[in-house]
């Protein structure tokens, strides 16, 4: 009898979840037949990872860089793939759980923190200026914050992990290779319909193109490639060196690749990068063998990104570049932040503890805070102060907290770690995160894709060290 009442409610169940879905499909298919395809795709991909979900984090991963070559704009929403394989692994996991009648909770230490953020968010709503912009950005937060506590529910063996870490690497290579491309071809006068470029960052704007590979903007291709340049960074001066032959010339493309985005907080956020990785691993860096490894990478890819950017039409390009990224304290850029940063601390003044709502400084920092301006929504460009204005003081430290508890955890794990392979994953996932805080004083897109990836992967590597999963 027991058996047979199981196996009705699991037939509900999935009688539930078919009428669930179909319902809004066939409303999105009415209104917008890519969205319906969209979704469809979607359900295909739920009924995949119902059976082998790690897929879906395999999949999540290769495709994180691809937010704007690849994506779509239907309707006003962009639809990137990583995003349709997101959603679709996390209600495969929740029926998987809902089928097994529980859930094989891992520890996940920045569950209650992240949750705290978003209902001081949710209570910000309540006084937002532009309600649909805020729900829009809570809604993104929310998803992009459950990605990154899903993925030590997934991520639970060594293996597992070094699989998820080689697909990183791999769509590092592809996304690298492209930039490299995307500057060369600028260069010998390819269309940008041929290079991806945004007509901001070809050669015409600067002397030299800025790369930006598959991404949004060169900045966000910078940080996206902190993670598997932290990873292969500390690889090689780990006793593991489990990327062999392969870890070496992709750590000089990617870094090369890197200098080429003229990302100054880019830059600033791997240089702090390193600083972590050599501070974990002072023991193996002062292995003659490793200093001369590494200092060789930063030559190479020092006189090759100079002979690049100085090889243009421009003679003076090498210069103007330099003189682009030492160039922090003057310029129409300069003056923009120093505003935005005003309107930002004027903002938190008048709603100090849980801030103007989230996605609202766009419209505080408008003339009409209901229409979106020709060239977009205003952002702070510097993380703290914008959680400041749109979350409060209460947001701010609910988020802090999450990362304090993020990097404790991580020195916990790595001091424990036994295996070198393990320990150079802790030590290449805390420099990338360290790195991304850094790189996010100079802009504030919190919900983006792959930075809550790397909080999760992290947690994923502590896990596997503090509390393994028994098999």
């Amino acid at each position: 009898m027991i058996d047979r009442a199981v196996t009705n409610s699991r037939v509900l169940l999935v009688l539930a979840l078919v009428t669930a879905v179909s319902i809004p499909v066939a409303f999105v298919a009415s209104r917008s037949p890519f969205l319906a395809l969209a979704a469809v795709v979607g359900i295909i991909l739920y009924v995949v990872f119902l059976r082998w979900p790690m897929f879906g984090i395999l999949a999540v991963v290769f495709l994180l860089p691809f937010e704007r070559i690849g994506a779509v704009d239907v309707a006003g929403v962009t639809v990137r793939p990583s995003q349709v394989v997101a959603i679709a692994l996390i209600a495969a996991w929740l029926t998987r759980s809902a089928w097994r009648g529980k859930i094989h909770w891992r520890p996940q230490p920045l569950l209650i923190p992240l949750s705290v953020y978003l209902i001081i968010l949710g209570i910000g709503l309540t006084h937002a200026e532009n309600l649909t912009r805020g729900l829009f950005v809570f809604a993104f937060t929310a998803f992009t914050l459950a990605v990154s506590i899903l993925m030590p529910q997934l991520v639970r063996t060594e293996a597992q992990a070094n699989r998820v870490v080689n697909v990183l690497l791999i769509t590092t290579a592809i996304v690298s290779a492209f930039g490299l491309f995307q500057f060369l071809g600028d260069y010998a006068g390819l269309p940008t319909s041929i290079t991806g470029l945004r007509d901001l960052y070809t050669k015409a704007v600067l002397g030299f193109p800025r790369v930006q590979s598959t991404a949004l903007e060169p900045l966000y291709f910078a940080n996206f490639l902190l993670l598997p340049l932290s990873l292969l960074t500390a690889s090689l001066f780990s006793r593991s060196q489990r990327q062999g032959f392969f870890g070496l010339p992709l750590l000089l493309l990617a870094g090369l690749v890197l200098v080429l985005t003229v990302a100054r907080g880019g830059y600033l956020a791997f240089a702090a990068s390193v600083v972590v990785i050599i501070a974990f691993s002072l023991r193996q860096f002062l292995h003659p063998g490793r200093i001369l490894a590494f200092g060789a990478s930063i030559l190479i890819v020092g006189v090759v990104a100079m002979q690049l950017l100085g090889g243009g039409t421009d003679a003076f390009s090498a210069k103007k570049f330099t003189e682009h990224i030492t160039n922090l304290f003057t310029g129409a850029s300069y003056e923009e932040r120093i505003a935005t940063f005003d309107l930002a601390n004027q903002a938190f003044h008048e709603q100090p503890l849980v801030g103007i709502g989230p996605g609202q400084f766009g419209p505080y920092a408008s003339i009409n805070p209901s229409y979106e301006p020709k060239d977009g929504w205003k952002i702070v460009n510097n993380l703290t102060l914008e959680v400041l204005a749109e979350a409060g003081m209460l947001g701010l430290i609910a988020l802090a907290l999450a990362f304090f508890v993020l990097i404790v955890r991580s020195v916990q794990a790595i001091r424990r770690a036994r295996s070198p392979n393990l320990r150079a994953l802790l030590v290449g996932g805390l420099a990338a995160v360290i790195g991304i805080l850094v790189q996010y004083q100079t802009f504030s897109i919190l919900y983006i894709m792959h930075v809550w990836v790397a909080v999760g992967l992290l947690v994923s590597f502590q896990n596997l060290v503090l509390a393994p999963a028994r098999e």
